[in-house]
Order: structure tokens, then C-alpha cells, then sequence
């Protein structure tokens, strides 16, 4: 594998029909959310709960982690998917680690994909995952990241590439989504030389995955650092190419810097960005919704 970091100096007649000066009012798609803490699962009023959180707030997909898939937690998400299907829930189970991106520590996350494929062989339709989201964020091994960051990302790549090979060649494949921040795209100096092309890291990623998530975590929507400005590269490439993006927005509270989450703000605040931002990229043939992190702190911001 040759992984390489580029620097910055590097590379007349009858009238036509009537419109009008509003184009059409598009309908924002349902919105995902990430689920962490799946202690949740256990209790029925927490579970009903959060099905009536997504159905209040126009949520269609939750990002559910789901690691230890091992009885009896396996009939729990068993029931619990078939539940969330019946309310009209895509799930996607969810995984990640640092760590991941090492390739000495691929085995691991390779064995969690294989878990989530032997539960979806054994699980009833109704009772399957619908697709995978990773959440592998190599740049948090500060140290690593630091002394070798073109070794995290060429693992981190050749990580979902694999992931990706496994998922296509089931019977019935299912979605892979992932994780990315903002940056990938903004620096040239993170482009990388991948399996002979550079590009952005996050444009490879969208080569391999269905959908990326960007992390584009401000609560004010529009300026050089908002989140429309932090998108669009990743959504021009995904429209050349026909790929979803969703836009993560944050919601937990006491995080530095401030501008980094609307927690603290309110909901009518982030309902006012999240609709400036839609209005901006929603006519995009990328843009595949919102996603919010996370549902416990989404429903403290904005539950009843």
C-alpha cells in the first residue's frame, strides 16, 4: 500500500410557459439520529419512548449501536428492530473505535461486520439491521495521529474498502454509511494517494460507502465557517457521483467551543439553521437529510 500526504503547494417567438419566482416547496427527508447508550433496549417505556421521539421529530433512521450482539442481546435487538420497522425505522447498526484505523487492529472491527451479517442471517426480515455505520475517528489517537497520520488513513480506508467488499458480496447486501468530519475535504493537505488516485479522504470513503455523515457540528448555518460552507465540497463530489450526504449537527451540551453544538441554544434556534441549511443544499441530488447527535441529548433539547 502507498499512502501519501500532499501539501498545500501541491496540486424570438410564442411565449414560453409561466413560472413563478418560487420554485416548489420541497419536503425535508426524514432525519437520523445516533443511539449510544442501548441500555435503553431493556426497559419498554424507554423504547416506546424513543419510537415516539422519531415519530414527533420526522427521525426515519437511527444509527443504533450495536456491538455485542451475543444472547440475550441478541433477541433484544431482535425485538426492538422489529418494532422500529413496524413505525417505519431504517436501523442501521453501529460501531466504532479509534483504534480501528490501525491495521493490526482490523480483526476486530471485521469481526463485529461478521457479527451483524450472522444476526441478520438468523433474524426474521423484520428483525434484520438495514445497513452498517461506522464511526471510526483516527485523528482522537492524538499521539499516532500526530507522528503518522498517512498511516491512520490509508488503514482507515483499507479498513472500509474491506468492509465494503464483505457487505456486496452477501446475498442480500446491506447499506454502509460512515462517519466523517468537515476537514477531510477543506485542507489539500490531507488528500491521499489511495489504490493509485488522490483525492480527499472523504472522497474515497464515498467511492466505497452508500452514504457519508458529515460532521459539520456549528449551530449557525450560513458564513465562511457555517455549516453550508462546510458541506459543499463533499456534496459536489457526491453529486458527481451519485452519493448521499447526510449533515450531523450537534445537540450535547458544555462542549468547547460553543459554536460547535446547539446545546445550550434551543430547539427553535436549531430548527431556524437546520431550515436555512436545507434551504440552501436540499435541492441537492446528494443531500440525503440531517442527522442529529444524539438522541439523548436531541430529546433533552427538544423533547416535550
Amino acid at each position: 500500500m502507498l499512502v501519501i500526504l500532499l501539501s498545500l503547494s501541491l496540486f424570438v417567438g410564442h411565449p414560453g410557459p409561466v413560472f413563478s419566482e418560487e420554485p416548489p416547496r420541497v419536503a425535508e427527508p426524514l432525519r437520523a439520529t445516533w443511539v449510544w447508550d442501548v441500555r435503553l433496549l431493556l426497559y419498554p417505556k424507554e423504547q416506546s419512548a424513543l419510537l415516539k421521539f422519531c415519530q414527533s421529530h420526522r427521525i426515519g433512521t437511527l444509527y443504533l449501536f450495536a456491538y455485542n450482539l451475543t444472547p440475550p442481546m441478541d433477541q433484544t435487538y431482535r425485538e426492538f428492530n422489529r418494532q422500529a420497522h413496524q413505525a417505519g425505522l431504517t436501523v442501521y447498526a453501529l460501531g466504532g473505535d479509534p483504534r480501528w484505523g490501525q491495521p493490526r487492529y482490523h480483526p476486530v472491527p471485521l469481526a463485529w461486520v461478521e457479527s451483524i451479517r450472522q444476526f441478520n442471517r438468523q433474524a426474521s426480515k423484520q428483525e434484520r439491521f438495514d445497513g452498517i455505520h461506522t464511526d471510526v475517528e483516527v485523528y482522537l489517537l492524538s499521539k499516532s495521529w500526530d507522528e503518522h497520520p498517512e498511516v491512520l488513513l490509508g488503514g482507515y480506508l483499507d479498513l472500509h474498502a474491506k468492509i465494503a467488499d464483505i457487505l456486496k458480496s452477501d446475498l442480500e447486501p446491506i447499506s454502509l454509511g460512515v462517519d466523517v468530519p468537515f476537514w477531510f475535504d477543506d485542507d489539500t493537505a490531507w488528500r491521499i494517494l489511495w489504490h493509485g488516485t488522490i483525492k480527499p479522504p472523504s472522497h474515497h470513503i464515498l467511492d466505497i460507502a452508500e452514504s457519508i455523515t458529515v460532521l459539520a457540528y456549528r449551530n449557525a448555518a450560513e458564513g465562511s465557517d457555517g455549516t453550508i460552507q462546510l458541506v459543499s465540497l463533499e456534496m459536489d463530489y457526491a453529486d458527481r457521483i451519485g452519493k448521499k450526504v447526510f449533515i450531523g449537527q450537534e445537540t450535547q451540551k458544555d462542549l468547547f467551543p460553543p459554536y460547535v453544538t446547539f446545546g445550550g441554544t434551543s430547539c427553535a434556534v436549531m430548527e431556524r439553521e437546520i431550515r436555512k441549511v436545507f434551504k440552501a443544499v436540499g435541492r441537492r441530488p446528494s443531500f440525503g437529510g440531517f442527522a442529529i447527535h444524539h438522541y439523548e441529548s436531541y430529546q433533552r433539547l427538544c423533547g416535550e
